[in-house]
């Protein structure tokens, strides 16, 4: 990279759907993985280190409290009378505080990150947008800068249920992120039906919040064209 300061393409991990915390913190401190581990910007004194290792403090710590659930959780141990007394990794539960997690073992997915970054009103690097200088001072006020845009809850008109909160819910964690343009970017149906059951909806419930916000191009079979009966001899 030829200047540090500056943030990197990054979107090659658009259509990641599971990181490593290692992953995760560097990205959210705007550092490409494949060019960097967090060891090695700190070593090489990145600017954005201090930035990388405290996003991974953090994710550590939201798995910790429960608010982000690992798809997979490793804990680090040190051999003793065998292995040499090298490093190696095995499974802990996220509860598990005896041993440090594995950074680099340990996957949380997009949706349960994009969960936490969102309720905890979590800070990451994003590139800047550039502007074009004026040609000349303008005379008249300047505008007011764009609002950002975000995903807004459905416009219910003040009534709610338990099916609705639901609908809200898988599109916050599950179809937030997902990019009309890429269908590789969706939720799979399993996905959905296993977020829905471990919330608390019913199996009914679950189908019904999924088919609602599946697009037809993404249910499986597609549309089917009916058979139109013919008379015989015609």
């Amino acid at each position: 990279m030829s200047d540090w300061n500056e943030i990197p393409d990054l979107t090659h991990w658009k259509t990641t759907m599971e990181f490593s915390i290692e992953q995760a913190a560097l990205l959210m401190a705007g550092i490409d993985p494949f060019d960097f581990t967090l060891a090695e910007v700190k070593s090489a004194g990145h600017p954005r280190w201090k930035k990388a290792h405290g996003h991974a403090l953090g994710i550590e710590s939201a798995i910790r409290q429960g608010l982000i659930s690992p798809v997979v959780c490793r804990g680090i141990y040190c051999g003793e009378d065998w292995n040499n007394g090298e490093r190696y990794t095995r499974p802990i539960k996220p509860t598990d505080r005896d041993v440090p997690l594995a950074r680099d073992e340990t996957i949380i997915t997009r949706a349960s990150l994009l969960g936490w970054v969102e309720s905890e009103n979590v800070p990451i690097a994003r590139i800047p947008r550039r502007v074009s200088p004026p040609m000349q001072a303008p005379a008249v006020q300047p505008a007011m800068p764009e609002p950002v845009p975000e995903l807004l809850p459905l416009p219910y008109q003040g009534h709610t249920s338990e099916g609705l909160e639901f609908v809200d819910d898988a599109i916050k964690q599950l179809w937030s992120t997902y990019d009309p343009d890429d269908p590789r970017t969706a939720p799979t149906q399993e996905e959905v039906i296993s977020h829905l059951r471990e919330r608390g909806a019913g199996a009914n419930m679950a189908d019904a919040v999924n088919l609602v916000l599946r697009p037809a191009s993404l249910r499986r079979g597609g549309n089917k064209r009916k058979k139109v009966p013919t008379r015989e001899g015609q």
